[in-house]
């Protein structure tokens, strides 16, 4: 019996996806999304798909370099065993030690291959059952007119959960929450999340203006490699901090929890390379009684289902912020996770990732 499934094929396809309107955060604008697919095929028949989005403030990479960098990680598992997906992630890792983004793409279709050749949904490959989860919906920096409307429309939407984004203007940010807080009113939670827009002062200053607020917790209000910083901050506030960007890798898991810069940490693909290290570092967190929430970028259905799948495993995943598509128009993604009320959906059916792109779609890019 043969139990090796080499690599034969990768194709690597750029994605775009328009959205309804721009995202402001505080390092960046979004505007769609450019992203890349990554669809790995085997000598034995099976494929699987993985999707990369990134957001150059946060991991540098941008939609030409993922390109590129995919060529380049091509080359270097074609031939090899995909069911040994530890041993091609670390190959990955060893060839490119950052480029996280573009190696979530080859991990993910990776994990796809492998929980579809077990005839498993990817969460119960991974020693998952199901559980209720319930995401949040991030609202951009919007003008301080529109904060409160533009609220009042995720709550409509039937969400419970909404994260802002703050961290350009301190007064602005503290006003911004207040219009939001008033018109939602007392019952639905409010997070935040400054993507390293404050300096240590400034977060003091704007997190304690914001307690009376009722703000369930802040994302990453300094610069990623200010763990003193976010220390500083968390002992001096009482809205609980998440790390962010400051946690790509387990190692630096490990370092804020040492630090004790942050009692919380945001695990995203994105910033991991994937399903294998996000694992490591949703252990880490487990071992030191560190709650967590996953994240996502820009992705489609196709990747966000991916993030689900992890989060369904991973009891220590106690945030969801799963909203990746939610405002993708025309999505060409096939079956995949929904979003109802706020809870995630799963398929009943599912196998593998379970979610792919339509294959009428595909027949419309060039593979690179």
């Amino acid at each position: 019996m043969n139990n090796s499934f080499i690599i034969t094929h990768i194709d690597i396809f750029p994605f775009n996806v328009a959205s309804e309107h721009e995202f402001k955060i505080a390092t960046m604008v979004v505007s769609g999304a450019q992203n890349v697919l990554v669809r790995i095929r085997t000598d034995q028949g099976l494929e699987g798909w993985g999707e990369a989005s990134s957001f150059r403030a946060i991991v540098g990479e941008t939609q030409k370099i993922n390109l590129a960098a995919a060529s380049e990680l091509r080359d270097l598992l074609i031939g090899k065993d995909a069911l040994a997906y530890a041993s091609r992630v670390r190959d990955m890792d060893a060839f490119l030690p950052f480029n996280s983004t573009i190696k979530s793409a080859f991990d993910l279709a990776l994990y796809d291959i492998a929980s579809k050749q077990a005839n498993l949904p990817l969460y119960r490959f991974l020693g998952g059952e199901k559980r209720t989860m319930e995401t949040d919906l991030t609202m951009g920096i919007s003008s301080l007119e529109k904060a409160g409307d533009d609220a009042l429309k995720i709550v409509k939407q039937g969400f419970r959960k909404i994260k802002t984004k703050v961290g350009i203007d301190p007064e602005e940010d503290i006003l911004r929450l207040r219009a939001i807080r008033d018109a939602v009113g007392p019952d639905i939670k409010i997070r935040i999340d400054a993507n390293q827009g404050w300096d240590r002062v400034t977060a003091v200053k704007c997190l304690n203006a914001m307690e009376p607020l009722d703000i369930e917790f802040c994302e990453q209000p300094v610069r990623r490699n200010d763990l003193d910083g976010m220390r500083y901050v968390s002992e001096r506030c009482s809205i609980p901090l998440m790390a962010d960007e400051s946690v790509f890798s387990p190692e630096d898991a490990m370092a804020v929890i040492q630090k004790q810069a942050a009692p919380m940490i945001n695990i995203k693909m994105s910033k991991s390379g994937g399903l294998k290290n996000a694992i490591m570092i949703a252990n880490i967190c487990e071992a030191a009684h560190i709650p967590c929430m996953t994240g996502c970028m820009s992705e489609s259905g196709l990747a966000n289902t991916a993030f689900c799948h992890f989060a369904m495993a991973h009891p220590i995943v106690r945030y969801f912020d799963l909203d990746a598509n939610v405002g993708h128009l025309d999505e060409p993604i096939v079956g995949g996770v929904g979003i109802e009320n706020g809870n995630i959906v799963f398929p009943d059916d599912i196998i593998g990732i379970g979610a792919y792109p339509d294959p009428d779609f595909i027949k419309t890019l060039r593979s690179l």
